[in-house]
């Protein structure tokens, strides 16, 4: 154990603030930055607003690749940190972004050639299938640059630096702000591109952040032994970040496959239905990011003391994350709950989306309590190098359970639409319990408690 490592020694509380808070905040601007697209997307039309929502689930696949291999590099290297291995830490961090790369070049081929047909199940065809594809096609075109952008932030999170991750999330919002409508509506020499704007801002944003992300990295003291020989593909260290990283890469993935499938039984509701969706799913997305500070300490605190033996501390670090967690939940689903149809309103005028989208953020609110049992319960998890459990919950709650549920109460039994939304709740409730079961079961208490393992 070093002595000298303050992730090991501080004050718990103290360190999960100091982790979490810049974290959540760079998130907050980052789903805002989800946000003004869709806005100005409702400015289109409703047709825009339905590619944004049909393309969301897509651009998981992009985000759920990168943030997840970045996951699995943060627990290893900071369980090797813990241990006071900084040597293997650079190495691993050095594969990592060689990883990361040739798997986004290669995200970019296989998702523009396959978008087409996923947009074809989903309902799209003619003008509407090429309204989608001229958004979703620059994002993955820029799949290596976010990749890295997510790479870069695992080595800075994983020295309990989440600051720069905070500062380009923040910048890219702002940039964001102009460069949609601009993008959109053209001027100064640039002719009007429509919803494609939208998608070319975004890559944008996503090149510089690599760009910025890069050069804080690099001045950090895991690359003080940096070489550039360490870039070389190295097959067994590979075969380590895959194994920690793959699993959570398939479960943030199931995002998007959970998208489609919810926004399958969705569509039989019209393009009003998916339009409000799209719309309430991002507005819900804000409510619990203040999880995802948690998640990313719980992540980095758990890994290092399980690095360094400290299991006091992760069961410390488990305990307070989840208090937080569900304070900041019961006072988020208040709010939402009461200015549900003020919130839908801002992004569009259509009395019937905002019923429908107010309606499902009121009901997911019911459910946001034991969000912190999920989010918090999983990042320790993968912090213990447990990752198959947390993919394994997460694909019965976004695929296997609403489809099942789903097909049984929309497709054999009519059920409205109002049932798609109580389901998804009542799912994410079971899930959540069943995630604070296994790290109650699984994380060790004792040296010599091999349940980690």
């Amino acid at each position: 154990m070093s002595a000298d490592n303050p992730l090991l020694q501080e004050r718990i509380p103290k360190l999960i603030r100091r982790i979490g808070i810049p974290f959540g905040i760079g998130v907050l601007f980052s789903n805002l930055f989800q946000v003004v697209d869709t806005f100005y997307a409702g400015q289109l039309s409703r047709e825009a607003l339905a590619a944004l929502a049909l393309s969301f689930p897509i651009y998981f696949i992009i985000t759920g690749l990168g943030s997840g291999l970045s996951t699995g590099a943060s627990a290893l290297i900071g369980n090797a940190l813990g241990a006071g291995d900084r040597a293997e830490a650079t190495r691993l961090m050095a594969q990592g972004l060689t990883l990361t790369t040739l798997l986004g070049l290669l995200t970019a081929a296989v998702g523009i050639a396959i978008s087409p047909r996923l947009f074809v199940i989903l309902g799209a065809s003619g003008a509407a299938l090429d309204y989608n594809m001229s958004y979703i096609e620059p994002i993955f075109q820029a799949a290596a640059f976010s990749n890295l952008v997510f790479m870069f932030h695992a080595g800075l999170a994983s020295q309990g630096e989440t600051r720069p991750f905070r500062n380009f999330l923040f910048f890219g919002f702002v940039i964001n702000l102009f460069l949609d409508p601009w993008f959109i509506h053209g001027g100064l020499g640039l002719p009007p591109l429509g919803i494609a704007g939208v998608g070319l801002a975004t890559a944008l944003v996503q090149l510089l952040g690599s760009l910025y992300l890069g050069a804080r990295a690099a001045r950090s003291p895991l690359f003080d032994g940096f070489r550039l020989g360490m870039l070389l593909p190295d097959s067994r260290r590979f075969a380590q970040i895959l194994k920690q990283g793959a699993p959570p890469a398939l479960d943030l993935s199931t995002i998007s496959i959970g998208g489609f499938v919810v926004i399958y039984f969705v569509s039989r509701f019209g393009t009003e239905a998916v339009a409000a969706y799209g719309i309430a799913s991002r507005l819900d997305g804000l409510i619990w990011i203040p999880l995802v500070g948690l998640d990313m300490a719980t992540l980095v605190l758990v890994a290092q003391n399980n690095g360094a033996r400290r299991y006091d501390r992760m069961w410390q670090t488990f305990r307070t994350a989840l208090r937080y967690g569900l304070l900041l939940m019961t006072v988020g689903s208040v709010l939402v709950f009461l200015f549900a149809y003020e919130l839908v309103s801002i992004f569009s005028e259509d009395a019937g989306i905002i019923e429908i989208g107010a309606l499902y953020i009121r009901i997911a609110a019911c459910s946001h309590w034991s969000k912190p049992l999920g989010f918090i319960g999983f990042a320790a998890l993968r912090g213990i190098k447990r990752p198959l459990l947390p993919m394994a919950i997460s694909m019965a709650r976004m695929i296997a359970l609403p489809a099942i549920a789903l097909y049984a109460l929309v497709t054999l039994f009519g059920a409205g639409l109002t049932s798609i939304w109580w389901t998804l709740s009542a799912i994410t409730i079971g899930t959540g319990l069943l995630a604070f079961y296994c790290v109650w079961r699984l994380m060790p208490r004792a040296v010599g408690d091999d349940r980690a393992r």
